[in-house]
């Protein structure tokens, strides 16, 4: 009779522990999928080879309302900025002290892209190493978020596509 109390106890704590860990440590992030976005092409695991063209189509989605997102950046095998962070956060110390850095160039020239569109042409793929998620040399990420008119990343929502080059 002893280990049925014990049992219950145990059990009756469940909703208890769920509920405080699942109040814990989300930072306020909102965990949900984001279908404004649907990466077209290349498809996912696919086999491309150099210019690639990155197209995606937005749904429920317009740039430009008030307090809405103005336009798209594109990171090609790096991290995107934070929700909320600016594209500044990019910059080096030198890019810090130039008015108007980082600048379209400054961004290109590290594989971050700018666009009103809904794609982008990537002419060269950044030089890879076995530090990837997959461990493959040839293996490249695209991971698209939604900025403000200020630079500042609009929301949480990112929408990302992995490939491989020939």
């Amino acid at each position: 009779m002893g280990s049925v109390t014990v049992r219950r106890w145990r059990w009756g704590l469940l909703p208890l522990i769920v509920l405080t860990v699942g109040g814990c440590g989300g930072g306020g992030l909102q965990f949900r999928e984001d279908k404004r976005v649907d990466i077209t092409a290349p498809s996912d695991r696919a086999r491309v080879v150099a210019p690639v063209d990155v197209r995606w189509t937005t749904r429920g989605l317009v740039l430009g309302e008030p307090d809405g997102p103005t336009q798209f950046a594109v990171f090609v095998d790096r991290a995107p900025i934070h929700p909320g962070q600016s594209l500044s956060a990019l910059g080096d110390d030198a890019c810090r002290r130039t008015p108007g850095c980082p600048d379209e160039a400054y961004l290109r020239e590290r594989f971050v892209y700018l666009t009103r569109k809904t794609a982008v042409t990537l002419e060269t793929l950044p030089a890879t190493s076995t530090s990837n998620r997959t461990g493959a040399k040839d293996t490249h990420e695209v991971t698209i978020v939604l900025l403000d008119a200020d630079g500042h990343r609009h929301g949480e929502a990112a929408w990302s596509v992995e490939f491989t080059a020939k």
